[in-house]
């Protein structure tokens, strides 16, 4: 469980928790949510990356979409490029940046070093590309303590994954 994250703790915050916080998704909303009051109350220290940011905005975008129009999560995407007007008028990724913002976190760019970190994790840890990230920008800031709902961390060693508890 997130409340699990010991106080004191250097944190990494994966996309999943900034778009559970965002997207209304009982039990996993309220854990996500704590963990950033926690962080904002200076009781665990979050960072995170551009490429986490970048993911959990594109989340919170489509959730917006299939909320506001009433469409299904699948084909979503090939949808959007048929009819980007129902891109029109959205707002709520807004509100990851003003999240990060809100709790001046710390924020690691994705830089070529990174990325070649990241396809040679990719390999080696049998992860997509912006999983390998998460470990490659966790090993360069040297952070252990890993806080996301994604099951593929689950066997990487030398990390702590902590998740909010599944109904």
């Amino acid at each position: 469980m997130l409340s699990d994250i010991p106080d004191g703790s250097v944190c990494y915050l994966d996309a999943t928790i900034f778009y559970y916080h965002l997207v209304e998704a009982p039990t996993l909303s309220d854990e996500c949510s704590d963990l950033l009051k926690r962080i904002e109350l200076g009781r665990v220290q979050g960072v995170t990356s551009s490429v986490a940011l970048a993911e959990a905005t594109h989340k919170v975008m489509l959730a917006e979409v299939v909320h506001r129009h009433g469409v299904a999560h699948h084909g979503l995407i090939a949808r959007l490029k048929r009819h980007p007007e129902l891109l029109d008028g959205l707002t709520s990724h807004y509100r990851v940046i003003a999240t990060v913002r809100g709790l001046r976190l710390p924020v690691e760019a994705i830089t070529l070093d990174l990325l070649a970190r990241g396809a040679a994790l990719s390999s080696q840890e049998r992860l997509l590309t912006n999983d390998a990230l998460t470990l490659a920008v966790m090993e360069q800031l040297g952070v252990t303590v890993l806080a996301t709902n994604d099951d593929d961390f689950d066997t990487v060693p030398g990390i702590t994954v902590y998740k909010p508890l599944r109904a």
